[in-house]
């Protein structure tokens, strides 16, 4: 197997795992553009030996960003009173 091949195999396993991890809490065609977006940032840019963890670490920030940006998200209708 060919060293890219051998990175492509890797960042395909991270995406099955963070597809995985965020399940239920992220829509799965947005976690597909992250992982899509996240590599091409990354790609000629982060030494191939390296690319893995950076791929993953960027990939998760990006994904619990996006949580943490869901979570404080309230919906607050004017004029209704709260119990």
């Amino acid at each position: 197997m060919t060293a890219q091949g051998t990175i492509t195999d890797e960042i395909g396993e991270i995406g099955v795992w963070l597809m995985g991890e965020f399940d239920g809490r992220v829509p799965a065609a947005l976690i597909s553009r992250v992982l899509n977006a996240s590599r091409r940032d990354l790609e000629g840019r982060i030494d191939p030996e390296e690319l893995g963890e950076m791929f993953h670490t960027l990939c998760r920030f990006r994904l619990q960003r996006i949580v943490a940006a869901d979570q404080r998200i309230t919906v607050r209708i004017p004029g209704a009173r709260v119990s």
